[in-house]
C-alpha cells in the first residue's frame, strides 16, 4: 500500500517559521487565530538586564549552597566565599567576552552542584510540615459561636494575611509537588 503524503499547511498566507519556543506545537498547520492564541500564552519572558541576571544568579547560588550546608555557621562561611567570587568580577564590562564566559561557567556550576533534594522550609510545599495537621475551621471547633478573644486570623499558604475584603478563604494556591513550588493567585485572576 502506498504511503500517505504528510499533511501540508492550509492555503493562505505563509506561516511564520517555527522558533524553539513553539517546537513540537505543529506551527505550520495552525490557522492564524490559533497561532495568535499560542503566542499569547507561550510568549518568552521579558529579557533581563545584566544586573538582574547576576542578582538572580547570586541568589540561586546562595539558595543552592544552603541546601548543601544546613548548619548556619558553615553556610555563612560559604556565602562569604560566593560573595567574594561575585565581587572579584564586579568591575567587568557586561558586554565583554570574559563576562559571558564567567556567566556560562556559573550556570554550569549551578547545574553541576544542583542538590537532588533541596532544602525546603518545613511549612512550605514539599516541606515536612506542609499541610500536616491543618487547623479545623473555627465554626467546627466552636459550633455555638466563636468566643471573644479567639484569634480569627486567616492566612495563605505562605503565611501572609488574607485581607478582610477577600472573605474568609485564602487565595487560590496552585502547588506543584514535583518542583516543590507554589503559585498564589486571587479569585479574579484568570488561570
Amino acid at each position: 500500500s502506498p504511503r500517505a503524503a504528510p499533511p501540508t499547511a492550509p492555503p493562505g498566507p505563509a506561516a511564520e517559521p517555527p522558533t524553539p519556543e513553539y517546537a513540537g506545537v505543529g506551527w505550520d498547520t495552525m490557522d492564524s487565530s490559533f497561532r495568535a492564541v499560542v503566542k499569547a500564552f507561550t510568549g518568552l519572558p521579558p529579557k533581563l538586564t545584566h544586573r538582574q541576571e547576576v542578582q538572580r544568579l547570586y541568589r540561586s547560588a546562595l539558595r543552592l549552597s544552603f541546601s548543601w550546608y544546613i548548619n548556619r555557621d558553615l553556610w555563612l562561611e560559604k556565602a562569604e566565599e560566593i560573595r567574594a567570587e561575585f565581587d572579584k568580577n564586579k568591575a567587568l564590562d557586561p558586554k565583554s567576552g570574559r563576562t559571558k564566559r564567567l556567566m556560562d561557567e556559573a550556570y554550569a556550576k549551578l547545574e553541576h552542584y544542583a542538590h537532588p533534594d533541596r532544602y525546603i522550609a518545613p511549612y512550605m510545599p514539599g516541606g515536612t510540615l506542609f499541610m500536616r495537621n491543618p487547623p479545623p475551621p473555627l465554626e467546627i471547633v466552636f459550633p455555638n459561636g466563636i468566643p471573644e478573644g479567639v484569634n480569627k486570623r486567616v492566612v495563605n499558604i505562605d503565611f501572609s494575611d488574607v485581607p478582610p475584603e477577600q472573605g474568609r478563604h485564602g487565595m487560590h494556591v496552585l502547588v506543584d509537588s514535583a518542583s516543590k513550588s507554589y503559585t498564589i493567585r486571587s479569585e479574579d485572576d484568570p488561570m
